[in-house]
């Protein structure tokens, strides 16, 4: 067969940086117009290793309307490469052996059973069921080629984009891009500048400096997050929210840890874990948390199903357990501590993880908030005239 030439598409320096990475998974969260989908066609149909060379890859999109535009900008570029182009299959072949396959993420199941080398995960921010279709049917369509995946998409709160994008600054193998809209030279700077003055400020963050921002949340700003040294001495308590599921996409058992200065009253937020477990599992857990704490207190929600973990330590164990039943909704229960934070008296100890600052700030409106309720009865735990008891 003669040597085929499309000529190449030209990319902007921004997109030619990820365009050369070597990390296998890259999440770009990208400002509009920054050229993501050029970007993706280019690296899955025409870069080297692509379907030009024979490689099967696939693009993933959130809907079926946004799949079809891609659908047309491949077809278009790849028309003297194509054998066929079915929109009933979604599947373009070219003649080179390479296939296209076109997936809506509306369905968890996108992909599954097939075998890629290269994926694209368009609008990934904005796609439901981002989580459960990644880890169970997509992730495995790359076991056979060791193939590679790109997640691009404008930020869309702190969801699980968001998550992949925080892999991306510390896990090998994967690598984070954060791409503003003015990082495309081809996009006129005063058409930038003019959103900026017509936007509200949080929409342009996101939508145009592609930073993650939360709307209509944000009852504890980051200015209120203080960090310091816990005095010694001090009594400790533990709250504990209940989630008893190993599925992904399922909430979370969060435990939380704090110490209260009884002179002041600052909270001091000492340790939090979160994580999805069995019943059996659960229970070491918390018996692991209460061994390396001493807690004079272990606040455990108590709702439904949850009473047979308060029970079981009740009766395996000498633990200071008691079972609190949710008396008013998130946001009340909440506001206690929202006040503390307002008023610089609750400290963080510098050990916390990032997806509890990740749930604090975008409380009550984040992804998941298993965290700031366990937060919320280690705080009741501190202040024992609070306790509703079950």
């Amino acid at each position: 067969m003669p040597k085929i030439i499309i000529p190449p598409i030209a990319l902007h320096p921004g997109q030619q940086r990820i365009l050369e990475s070597e990390a296998r998974f890259r999440v770009i969260s990208a400002g509009r117009r920054f050229g993501k989908t050029m970007l993706a066609v280019e690296w899955l149909a025409l870069a080297e290793g692509g379907a030009i060379e024979g490689a099967p890859v696939a693009f993933f999109s959130p809907t079926y309307k946004l799949l079809l535009d891609v659908w047309s900008d491949m077809e278009r570029t790849l028309k003297p490469v194509i054998r066929k182009a079915s929109k009933t299959e979604m599947r373009i072949e070219l003649i080179t052996g390479g296939k296209i396959d076109f997936w809506t993420l509306e369905d968890p199941n996108a992909g599954r059973g097939r075998k890629y080398k290269r994926i694209v995960l368009d609008e990934s921010a904005h796609a439901r069921y981002l989580q459960e279709a990644w880890e169970r049917a997509i992730s495995p369509t790359l076991t056979d080629y060791r193939g590679e995946a790109w997640f691009i998409s404008t930020p869309n709160g702190l969801n699980y984009f968001h998550t992949l994008f925080r892999r991306g600054e510390s896990e090998p193998g994967w690598q984070s891009f954060q791409m503003p809209t003015v990082t495309n030279p081809f996009i006129p700077h005063d058409e930038i500048e003019s959103a900026r003055q017509q936007l509200p400020e949080l929409v342009f963050r996101q939508e145009y400096l592609a930073e993650f921002v939360t709307f209509g949340a944000g009852l504890v700003k980051p200015e209120q997050i203080q960090e310091s040294v816990t005095p010694k001495g001090m009594a400790t308590y533990m709250g504990v929210d209940l989630a008893i599921s190993t599925k992904s996409g399922a909430d979370y058992t969060a435990i939380a840890v704090v110490s209260k200065c009884p002179d002041t009253g600052t909270v001091y937020v000492l340790d939090m874990v979160r994580f999805r477990s069995s019943f059996n599992d659960m229970i070491k857990s918390i018996k692991s948390m209460a061994d390396k704490w001493k807690p004079a207190m272990i606040n455990i929600e108590q709702v439904q199903y949850q009473a047979a973990v308060v029970q079981e330590l009740i009766r395996s164990t000498d633990l200071p357990v008691r079972g609190v039943r949710p008396d008013k909704d998130k946001v009340t229960r909440f506001l206690p501590l929202l006040t503390r934070y307002e008023q610089g008296k609750v400290i963080h100890d510098s050990s916390l993880p990032l997806y509890f600052t990740d749930e604090l700030l975008s409380f009550p409106q984040g992804e998941h908030d298993d965290c700031v309720d366990a937060l919320v009865y280690a705080f009741r735990a501190s202040s024992s005239t609070e306790f509703l008891m079950a």
